[in-house]
Formats: C-alpha cells, sequence, structure tokens
C-alpha cells in the first residue's frame, strides 16, 4: 500500500509540474484583488484583448491539496483538465479609459460582464460618474456567464453582438438612457433570472428564451411594440406574480405569467377506467373457465 501511495503521489507531482503556474501578466485574483490599483483590474486599451483572452480561457483553479498551487495555465484544446480542476472564472469590466468598440473573439466564458462608467473617487463620496466610451460590444463567442451582465452609463453605445450566449446566472441588466436608438437581438440566449432593460429601444427580440425568474421589465423611449414583445416572452416567466412590463412611445402593456390547468381525473373518467378494468378481470376468468 505504502508503494501505490508513492506511485500516486509521484504522478500528482510530475502532473503538477507539466502545468505552467499562474503568471501575474494575467491581472490580480480574487484574492489579491484589495492590493490592486483601478488601471490593474479594469480592461483599459484594446491591447489588453488578446492578453485577458489567453488569461481567461486557460486558466483553472485546481485542489491546492493535490498539485500544491491553486491557479495553473492549461490549454483544455491540447491537453485534457485533470480532476480537481475547473476553469478560474473572470469578470470583464471596462474603465472609462476605454474608447471605441470592444471586440473580444475566442472568449467562452466569463463570470460577469460589465460596461459603465467610473467614478473619480468613490461612489461613497459621491465623486463625479464618468460615462463610458465603449461604442460597440462584440463578443461572437460567448456562450456562458455564471453571474450576470450589466450595461450602464452607456449613451456612445449603439451595437450589441452576442449571437452564440445561452445562459445568464442572474440578471441582465442594460440602460443605454440618453443614447441613440438601438436594436437589440439576443438569438441563442435560452434562460436568465431576470432582464432590465432601459434607452431608446426599437427593437427587442429574444427568440431562444425559454426561462426567466422574474418579471422582465423594459422602458423604452423608441418604437418598440411593447404588444408584440409582452406576447411573446409572458409564458417564459417562472411565477403566478411575474409576468412582462414594457413601455414604449407605442403604449403600455404588463401581462403577468398564468399557469396552465393541470390535468385532473374526473369522477366519470375514473368509473369508465374502473369499468373496464371489471370487464378484461371477467373476460380473463371466463377465458380460464
Amino acid at each position: 500500500m505504502l508503494c501505490s501511495r508513492y506511485l500516486v503521489g509521484v504522478s500528482i507531482v510530475s502532473l503538477a509540474a507539466a502545468f505552467a503556474r499562474y503568471n501575474t501578466e494575467c491581472g490580480p485574483t480574487l484574492k489579491n484583488i484589495s492590493q490592486t490599483t483601478d488601471a490593474e483590474f479594469y480592461f483599459e486599451v484594446t491591447e489588453d484583448v488578446d492578453l485577458f483572452v489567453r488569461c481567461a480561457e486557460t486558466t483553472y483553479e485546481c485542489d491546492t491539496t493535490l498539485y500544491g498551487a491553486m491557479l495553473f495555465i492549461i490549454d483544455s484544446t491540447k491537453e485534457p483538465v485533470p480532476a480537481g480542476c475547473h476553469k478560474y472564472m473572470r469578470h470583464l469590466t471596462t474603465s472609462h479609459n476605454y474608447t471605441g468598440p470592444l471586440e473580444v473573439p475566442g472568449l467562452t466564458e466569463l463570470s460577469g460582464l460589465g460596461i459603465r462608467g467610473t467614478y473619480s473617487g468613490t461612489s461613497q463620496d459621491k465623486g463625479l460618474l464618468l460615462p463610458t466610451n465603449v461604442t460597440s460590444i462584440d463578443l461572437p463567442d460567448l456562450v456562458n456567464i455564471t453571474i450576470g451582465m450589466s450595461i450602464e452609463n452607456a449613451a456612445s453605445i449603439t451595437r450589441v453582438n452576442l449571437p452564440k450566449l445561452r445562459h445568464i446566472d442572474i440578471d441582465l441588466r442594460l440602460n443605454f438612457t440618453g443614447g441613440p436608438a438601438i436594436s437589440l437581438t439576443f438569438p441563442s440566449l435560452a434562460d436568465v433570472s431576470s432582464i432590465a432593460i432601459y434607452g431608446e429601444i426599437d427593437t427587442l427580440d429574444f427568440p431562444a428564451l425559454k426561462e426567466t425568474r422574474n418579471t422582465i421589465m423594459v422602458n423604452s423611449t423608441g418604437n418598440l411594440d411593447c404588444d408584440d414583445f409582452a406576447k411573446s416572452l409572458v409564458n417564459t416567466t417562472g411565477y403566478d406574480e411575474s409576468g412582462v412590463s414594457c413601455a414604449s412611445r407605442r403604449g403600455n402593456v404588463t401581462l403577468t405569467h398564468v399557469e396552465p390547468p393541470k390535468s385532473t381525473v374526473t369522477s366519470g373518467a375514473f368509473k369508465i377506467r374502473r369499468g373496464s378494468l371489471a370487464l378484461s378481470a371477467l373476460l380473463a376468468y371466463i377465458l380460464v373457465l
């Protein structure tokens, strides 16, 4: 038994040695984020894109008991991810210094996506809120967000493209108030806990949505057809009190989710079924005789 434990220990050590340890060029981790500056924490310039994607797609958190460290760089397209390791999820947040289109191909998963202005000072001391300068968002390969997606103070954004996004665990909150007219579609999004969208929204489409767990809120200063929108999504909401609340230039609509009636067996149907069973038993008895 001692020999087998030794061999297992050697294999674990050699496996860990084959991994590249986490490199701080990938930025701060959640364990040391309090010691970082805004420049280190926020997504600042377009030159950050390649490094961010590489780090987000290859950083894994592993069992320290097995591997002697927590974070490793593992390219899952070239080598199997060992037991006891899972992808270390990152949050993509831009600062007000980021200007122009945000294009991040190759990124498949995030813990959260935050596009918003930042405070000059802090929100606690009522510092000036500096607006974002992002003009468009294009994440063509993003599939999963494990927490939420928030766009705030973003009057500069004219386009959002997330064609493969299927899942948002908590909330989708988009605020384009003060910006130009915008049309939004989420062609693959199947489930999200809550949706709240504001701005001059002309079209809004969730063709694949199957489940939300709270009321869908939309407040548009544009020409969104709230009647069609509400009817298309009210049955995706999960509770009797939830539904769709939509307001636009074309009118206000509030629809509440109604559970379909549950099928019940009537007494008449039960009597027929009981009679059929009795007849079957009688025929079986006659055949035996």
